[in-house]
């Protein structure tokens, strides 16, 4: 007869693979030469300016010089900085594997545990992974929409998790809703938008959750940081996960391996 498991942290393998993807960066990034890791951040991080440029060269090029005709050996170095390699068209989504340090990666490793893990057995690891990746995206489209023209990288995946966040709270707040399966093996039904802004309890989530965020994003000491936080990128996050995760559910049960139950 077999025994079942009652594993103190019984995560979904891919929440377990993004989270050791994630510490293996990291760990690279703590050891490695720092000629070598500024070179991956420099590669991989999110920098709305150098997007700026791959977009319109000219344009970015006549706002640095404020309407001045640069000087041609200013004009090749800052081509040459702004240029970049062939990993500028994957830095929308690349960012999200890297951090500013342990305790920034601890962070989000937990909320990812705790937000991602509901979503990922509901979704199934390939969607949940396109999920994932298309809210890491969403959040540097957001951030580059308001700061295109800054040269700050952008890493983290703050922006991916506030999706899975907004995801949980699509049917989680539910009466008598569960993270996982009820005792039957059911799974809640996602709450519509309208249905969820009559929610109360939904609403007070939404409400404290945007306002922390905006605080963090004005006054980042309070959450240890010495840079300015990217809270935009947050907020785009989240905004994607919460309006598409109706989506996202409906693909789960078309092509998901196993059927829900119930209603």
């Amino acid at each position: 007869m077999a025994i079942p498991s009652n594993r103190m942290i019984n995560l979904p393998g891919v929440i377990t693979a993004l989270l050791g993807t994630m510490a293996a960066i990291e760990f690279v990034a703590a050891v490695a030469p720092r000629d070598v890791v500024y070179s991956l951040y420099e590669a991989f991080a999110f920098i709305p300016l150098r997007l700026s440029f791959l977009l319109a060269p000219k344009s970015v090029l006549a706002a640095l010089g404020q309407g001045e005709a640069l000087d041609p050996v200013v004009r090749e170095q800052i081509v040459a900085a702004l240029s970049g390699g062939p990993t500028v068209y994957i830095t929308p989504l690349s960012y999200a594997f890297l951090h500013g340090g342990w305790t920034h990666l601890l962070i989000n490793a937990l909320t990812l545990a705790a937000f991602g893990a509901p979503v990922a057995r509901r979704f199934g690891a390939a969607l949940f992974l396109s999920f994932f990746a298309a809210c890491a995206v969403a959040g540097a489209a957001t951030h580059f929409a308001l700061h295109s023209m800054d040269a700050a990288p952008v890493v983290g995946a703050s922006a991916a998790i506030s999706g899975t966040m907004a995801a949980v709270v699509r049917f989680a707040f539910a009466p008598g809703a569960r993270l996982g399966e009820d005792g039957d093996g059911r799974e809640a039904r996602t709450a519509s938008l309208r249905r969820l802004a009559s929610n109360r309890q939904a609403m007070v989530f939404l409400i404290v959750w945007f306002a922390a965020n905006a605080l963090l994003g004005a006054f980042p000491q309070a959450a240890g940081s010495s840079e300015p936080i990217a809270w935009e990128a947050h907020m785009g996050g989240f905004l994607f996960g919460l309006l598409t995760f109706g989506a996202f559910d409906h693909w789960a049960r078309r092509f998901g391996a196993r059927p829900r139950r119930g209603g």
